[in-house]
């Protein structure tokens, strides 16, 4: 079940295919081209990963029976 927060995991890890596309696929290598592609990577593998470890956070306070 996907929420309202489960934006921000999609938005970085399109980051992060955005970076690669960049980095890896374009067909003359220009300096602003490798700087965008590494620094989209690396910002969404950073968003990423800390909605990763937010949602794995508060699944665990939904499964506690009192």
């Amino acid at each position: 079940m996907l929420r309202g927060s489960d934006t921000v995991g999609l938005v970085g890890f399109m980051m992060m295919v955005a970076g690669a596309v960049l980095f890896f696929y374009s067909e003359d290598l220009l300096p602003l081209y490798w700087l965008l592609g590494t620094v989209g990577w690396f910002s969404g593998f950073g968003i990423f990963l800390g909605w990763t470890f937010w949602r794995a956070g508060t699944l665990t306070a939904f499964h506690r029976k009192a």
